[in-house]
């Protein structure tokens, strides 16, 4: 078998790599039935039409008085037009009369407008004489005016919601706008999160010497809890091989085993070498990105495994990289990975030329350009640097230099911060 020097390994384009692993991904999640308020965040399995218009009826706009138009014309402050006032019309109200010449109805927004009200008054420019059983009007209208039309927000059989959207607050209040009490949606992917190491240590107890608490089982699973998966997290292995084959046994029935750290190439990382001797059948082994060289992938029967970097930056990168396209191809969304976009640089950037890099880096300042400033500290152990951040710039490796207001693609980091996606 040819050596292979150190350092010149022949690495897989993140392209290759992501195509292999959605590639492994030969199966949808079962689809389920939940409330429309339990639904945020969840894949939608079915395509949402309307049943009727929305708005059903014509509406107003505004609190005030529908008119026809025509009654209005010339009004003015030194010269209003006086109507008479035939009726009532709170919102929830269905009118019983129609608007003739020379009349209106007082009308709350949201009220069924009555026939022949082309337009509403806003009250503001309207006095009430009630002695008279009329109103004042101040000034002229036009056809339309501060008047909702049956249909102009959703018309009848329109596809409102397609199969494979992750369903967000408006989405919610849309269906429930339609009368939806139910709606089809992926099962929760089951993700199941195990760190490795004698260096890390449950948070709470006391550390040993040369020990660090375990950050990324949390982060592992707070990432994967975002991607509204049943997420658990198994705790720590330690670096023997019975304490890991135990948590991967644990993690039977999980639809995604990560695991984090162990996936180098030191004496004790043992975690690709124990997850082929498991009969995982391995889909890539090492990436040509930075951070996040060293992860692997594999799959045995249904349930793939990511062996993930140890290091929490390069452990939370990957995961977004590998793991969440992966989870959201099995929910059967029709937008898989993180929302991109473009920004301008705010500052210059040096870059070492190599690997193709995904840089942490704020959103900054306001005006016509999104702009943003990569965080001072790049190491892939600095996990402020995600704290700090909202998106990852994607360079290519032959950049050494990128100087300020120049254009960069960017990777937005987290639903919360750029929902639509």
């Amino acid at each position: 078998m040819k050596k292979e020097i150190r350092g010149q390994e022949k690495l897989m384009r993140y392209e290759d790599a992501l195509s292999r692993v959605l590639g492994s991904v030969t199966r949808k999640l079962a689809v389920e039935s939940v409330a429309v308020e339990q639904s945020l965040g969840r894949v939608l399995r079915e395509d949402v039409r309307a049943g009727f218009n929305i708005p059903p009826f014509d509406k107003s706009a505004m609190d005030g008085y529908a008119v026809r138009a025509r009654d209005t014309r010339g009004a003015a402050e030194d010269a209003p037009v006086t109507l008479r006032v035939i009726e009532d019309l709170p919102a929830g109200k269905s009118p019983r009369r129609k608007i003739t010449a020379g009349h209106a109805a007082r009308i709350m927004t949201g009220a069924p407008r009555p026939a022949g009200a082309d337009a509403v008054v806003m009250v503001e420019q309207t006095e009430r004489d009630d002695a008279a059983g009329a109103v004042r009007i101040f000034r002229e209208v036009k056809p339309g005016e501060n008047a909702g039309q049956a249909g102009e927000d959703v018309k009848k059989g329109a596809l409102v919601l397609r199969s494979g959207s992750r369903i967000g607050p408006a989405d919610m209040g849309m269906m429930a706008a339609l009368g939806r009490a139910r709606v089809k949606v992926s099962a929760r992917p089951r993700v199941a999160v195990i760190s490795t190491g004698d260096e890390v240590q449950v948070p709470g107890k006391k550390l040993g010497k040369g020990q660090i608490y375990d950050a990324n089982g949390y982060s592992l699973t707070g990432l994967a809890a975002l991607l509204h998966c049943d997420a658990k997290f198994l705790g720590i292995a330690r670096d023997r091989a019975g304490e890991l084959k135990k948590k991967i046994r644990a993690a039977r029935g999980a639809d995604v085993v990560a695991l984090t750290g162990g996936v180098s190439m030191g004496d004790y990382d043992f975690v690709t070498g124990l997850l082929r001797s498991l009969t995982a059948r391995q889909i890539f082994y090492k990436a040509n990105i930075k951070p996040g060289k060293p992860t692997f992938a594999g799959i045995k029967g249904k349930q793939l495994f990511f062996g993930l970097p140890g290091n929490p930056v390069s452990c939370m990168v990957c995961f977004e990289l590998f793991v969440r396209p992966a989870l959201e191809k099995m929910a059967g969304r029709s937008a898989i990975g993180m929302p991109r976009g473009r920004a301008v640089l705010d500052v210059d950037l040096k870059l070492k030329p190599g690997r193709r890099k995904f840089i942490r880096a704020a959103v900054v300042g306001s005006g016509p350009e999104l702009r943003v400033r990569p965080y001072f500290n790049q190491k892939s152990g600095v996990l402020s640097s995600m704290v700090e951040s909202d998106v990852l710039l994607d360079i290519p490796g032959d950049s050494s230099s990128l100087a300020a207001g120049t254009q960069v693609e960017l990777w937005w980091l987290w639903e919360d911060r750029a929902w639509r996606s």
